[in-house]
């Protein structure tokens, strides 16, 4: 908001703006460059290859009686990041409206362009004459004066040199640009003046939107980028605006170049945000009256303001100053090397009629004619380490928060930057804006795990854990599986780890690894198992750059066999037309309840495919199941002998041959303590020696054992006095060797 405006630079745009304003010694003029992202409009982006940006260079000449220059022209270049969009010479006014516009050729008008140089000249002010060349030459310059229109407040006059550049498509992200300086010209008095631009510096990178899922929210600024809460209307200041001076709530405060940090943005304590404009409860009668954003039930509407000494969350208040200003600046360390972080804020325009028009008339004036009464608009940009990765664009008034934001990857081993939000437009007649919960997040993945919370079974369960990741990017394609013996209070890398590469499903990039199949023991219950995913080998390593989403499955192995006593007997398998028929013998032990028939195709997972319920009987009793889906490949059987769900015990494997049977490695424990136990099947009866070697090649353990046609199963038992690593079992049958990696653990 401005009252008293005596020179400012004020131009609606639509999308970035930047404007550096010279030195008080020149504060009879002043001037800016500034560009904006006509290709991400209003809803603010990142810059890509392909964008347009139009290029907007103001000058304005101040408030003393008679002053003006003369000899007034704009001169710039084109450089190779950027192609010059023909016709698009023009000047605009501080209401962003077209004043004048020029073509590109020479003499014809004020503006000209060269393409074979790709330099550009605009003739600016009342006296102004046609542009011959792109030189810098005086003579075809204009005069401006204070009293010349475009008009601010009626002693200002402001006039904008624009054109528009189109970021070359051929450009690659990640591909660090710049725009040429610029410069305006003029004549002070007898004085020769030239005012040269800085380069700006831009990063080209996907427009890729905020994470969902961010997690680990980062203390940007104190209070974890909610500035606190407290039951008096004005907090104290706040490091978090550099550029801006802290002022209290009051009538007329905090005026240009200030700040204030409230739970009240009224300037007396009132809560009404409904009373007409203008009021004196009001800030300049004007202002929005309202409270913070942080945990309100609308995110868009925020929370109500807070009465004098009542509890309520804070805010920071900005009143733009002329000249841009950083609003928020920290370094932050710790990072996680190629890690999508997540820098967002939320905004809200508090000032619907804060506009002055081109004739000098403020949005409380009857006669006003201006585009937009609220004036100048909010636009933030977001810099790290000093380059321009996002805009916000223009931040309308609705009297509604929005959250502005985009992700940052960090580079290979980034662990910090410095990062920037910085407002751009400049203040006067209107740019008053709120900001709370700044935020620099982690984009967390999602590790989710096909047995949780635990896993209940008796000694020889089979054990078959999956995890799928999931994330917002693809990069957290580096796992390893964990396990812990003291409740998760500890975790120990079992030595399964890897790379995957995911694939998009459903709006996510997703894989799925397994853990080694094993057959648990008693040995093994009470351990818990958990993914972990990280982006790089060395974040894998890391307690602060690896996520698991603190998700595990317990292993809760329990004695199957002592209240369930079960007599089993002549468990066979035989086929008849191609369909399987299963038959076995009971005696009726302790309140067995049913048989589950279970059916495996390569011998290590298993489905359920019928039950038979057990007969109330004491004796031995038949029973029968015939598999109806015919036999062609070799099968694996067995039955689930179930009292409750708590209490069940599983019978001897069968197998069904059909001729095409191999030597194969069906199961093994790993990893292992004590024993390795392998389940295999022998297409004839045969010898089979295994052995186990380490990690250097040596043997270590070595056993022969008979192998009946098959399913077979074997123990490697005595193995405890070996030290923890990585071990080799070898299993060889006739011509057939088959080789497995296994981990020996305390």
């Amino acid at each position: 908001m401005k009252i008293h405006l005596p020179f400012c630079c004020r131009i609606l745009l639509p999308a970035l703006l930047l404007i550096f304003f010279q030195p008080q010694s020149m504060a009879q003029v002043q001037t800016g460059k500034s560009y904006a992202n006509i290709s991400k409009g209003t809803n603010g982006g990142t810059f890509e290859p392909g964008d347009t940006l139009e290029i907007r260079s103001c000058i304005a000449v101040g408030n003393t009686a008679g002053f003006s220059i003369t000899q007034v022209r704009y001169n710039d270049t084109i450089n190779s990041n950027f192609t010059y969009i023909p016709g698009s010479l023009k000047i605009i006014t501080n209401e962003g409206l077209t004043f004048r516009a020029f073509t590109d050729a020479a003499a014809d008008d004020a503006g000209v362009y060269e393409a074979v140089t790709k330099t550009l000249r605009i003739n600016l002010g009342s006296s102004a004459t046609a542009a011959v060349t792109t030189g810098n030459a005086a003579a075809t310059g204009g005069t401006i004066a204070n009293t010349h229109k475009p008009s601010f407040y009626g002693n200002v006059c402001i006039m904008v040199a624009s054109f528009r550049i189109k970021i070359n498509n051929a450009l690659a992200y990640n591909t660090l640009i710049s725009l040429a300086g610029g410069a305006f010209r003029y004549t002070n008095g007898a004085t020769a003046v030239t005012v040269p631009f800085t380069a700006y510096k831009m990063m080209l990178v996907k427009n890729l939107a905020s994470c969902g899922n961010f997690i680990g929210a980062n203390a940007v600024v104190e209070n974890g980028g909610t500035f606190g809460s407290g039951n008096t209307q004005n907090r104290s200041s706040s490091a978090l605006v550099p550029g801006y001076t802290f002022a209290n709530f009051a009538s007329g405060a905090p005026n240009d170049g200030l700040y204030g940090v409230c739970n009240n943005s009224s300037a007396t304590g009132a809560t009404n945000n409904a009373v007409p404009i203008p009021d004196p409860s009001r800030v300049f009668t004007v202002w929005d009256i309202i409270g913070d954003h942080t945990g309100a039930a609308s995110a868009a509407l925020g929370n109500a303001p807070k009465a004098p000494g009542t509890a309520g969350g804070y805010m920071a208040v900005v009143n733009a100053s002329y000249a841009i200003s950083q609003a928020v600046q920290q370094s932050v360390t710790n990072l996680c090397p190629n890690t999508y972080y997540d820098f967002s804020a939320w905004f809200r325009n508090i000032c619907s009629r804060c506009a002055c028009d081109s004739n000098g008339r403020g949005s409380l004036n009857a006669l006003f004619n201006g585009p937009d009464k609220a004036g100048v608009k909010p636009n933030l940009t977001y810099q790290v380490d000093d380059v321009d990765y996002y805009t916000t664009g223009n931040l309308p008034y609705n009297g509604q928060w929005i959250k502005k934001g985009f992700a940052y990857l960090t580079g290979a081993a980034q662990t910090a930057f410095k990062i920037t939000i910085r407002n751009n437009s400049p203040g006067g007649g209107g740019n008053d804006w709120a900001m709370d919960d700044v935020t620099l997040a982690t984009c967390e993945p999602d590790v989710s795990l096909n047995i949780t919370p635990e896993l209940l079974g008796c000694p020889g369960t089979q054990v078959d854990f999956k995890a799928t990741v999931s994330s917002y990017y693809p990069n957290y394609t580096f796992f390893k599986w964990e396990r812990s013996i003291d409740g998760g209070s500890t975790w120990s890398n079992t030595g399964f780890t890897g790379t995957s590469v995911p694939a998009f499903v459903s709006g996510q990039w997703q894989y799925t690894v397994s853990y080694p199949s094993f057959l648990a023991t008693k040995a093994d219950s009470g351990s818990r198992y958990r993914l972990v995913a990280a982006t790089t080998a060395a974040n894998l390593g890391s307690s602060t750059c690896a996520y698991s989403n603190n998700k595990n499955t317990l292993l809760k192995i329990i004695d199957c066999s002592g209240p369930l006593d079960v007599q089993l007997k002549n468990f066979t398998a035989q086929t008849f037309n191609k369909k399987t028929v299963l038959s076995w013998q009971y005696v009726k032990g302790n309140n067995s309840q049913l048989f589950e028939i279970e059916k495996s195709s390569d011998g290590r997972h298993y489905e359920k495919i019928g039950l038979v319920q057990s007969l109330p009987s004491s004796d031995m009793t038949s029973y029968q199941f015939v598999d109806i889906q015919e036999v062609d490949k070799p099968l694996f059987y067995r039955l689930k002998i179930v009292q409750n769900s708590n209490l069940y015990k599983y019978s001897n494997v069968i197998f069904i041959d059909y001729g095409k049977a191999l030597f194969n490695l069906l199961n093994f424990t790993n990893p292992f303590r004590e024993q390795i136990t392998a389940e295999y099947i022998a297409p004839r009866a045969a010898q089979i020696n295994c052995s186990v070697v380490n990690s250097t090649g040596k043997l270590v353990y070595q056993r022969n054992f008979e192998a009946v046609k098959g399913f077979n199963k074997c123990t490697l038992d005595g193995l405890q006095a070996l030290p923890a690593g990585l071990y080799t079992v070898r299993m060889i049958y006739g011509n057939s060797i088959v080789s497995k990696r296994v981990i020996k653990i305390d």
